[in-house]
């Protein structure tokens, strides 16, 4: 797996932002876990440009990224028993740290037996440089692609991805790859962004691959 050299220098991150060790948050009933701030993409709509955390978190950039043991720790001291799911989703892409994201959902598997989700975008063929799609089976429940747009431009100039089209073409691929070891694979658009042909192109393309379109409203 490539997680190491060459994808570190594939990613966006501001130079300049305040720092914590805010590995895990709440959302609801579900307990949220943040490994990274590095991100392939440089969305134009994305919550790290209007400040330092989401849904009344503390700061999200980190200090420095946590190791196995500290993610898992972090969720185990904020854990509650109404908690129903555990979704890696924080200040960046998830699928960056895909050993340490994959071992912490073993953990918690183990001690829990709770539903796991990732939330992601998708390029993780080119992040990690193999299909990592088969190492979740049994530990993941839950894959969640964000789509944004229906065509390989569009998601270019608007998502701003290191890899340009590939990403793309490799967000589709991870998506119809999981399916053979994931129960529930998504795709999501954000309602205000596209037109109702745009949406018509999205859950066509959803069609053709086999997995569900989720269509969410845009949090700022």
């Amino acid at each position: 797996m490539n997680t190491s050299s060459e994808s570190q220098k594939k990613t966006q991150e501001p130079s300049s932002v305040c720092r914590g060790k805010n590995y895990a948050y709440r959302v609801g009933n579900g307990i949220y876990i943040n490994l990274t701030n590095r991100c392939t993409n440089d969305c134009t709509f994305c919550i790290r440009h209007n400040g330092d955390g989401a849904y009344g978190s503390e700061t999200l950039w980190l200090e420095k990224e946590p190791t196995v043991s500290e993610a898992f720790d972090a969720v185990c001291e904020l854990y509650f028993p109404e908690c129903r799911e555990f979704v890696f989703c924080g200040y960046g892409e998830p699928m960056m740290r895909a050993d340490t994201l994959l071992k912490v959902a073993s953990l918690l598997k183990e001690r829990f037996s709770l539903p796991i989700r990732i939330n992601t975008n998708g390029q993780a063929p080119l992040i990690c440089g193999e299909d990592v799609s088969p190492r979740m089976e049994g530990l993941i429940d839950c894959v969640s692609i964000s789509l944004n747009t229906p065509s390989a431009e569009e998601y270019v100039r608007i998502c701003k991805p290191v890899y340009g089209k590939k990403a793309f073409e490799a967000m589709l691929a991870f998506a119809s790859a999981c399916k053979a070891h994931v129960p529930n694979v998504l795709l999501t658009v954000v309602d205000e962004a596209l037109s109702k042909y745009e949406l018509a192109m999205c859950h066509a393309l959803a069609d053709r691959l086999g997995v569900k379109l989720r269509v969410r409203t845009y949090i700022g």
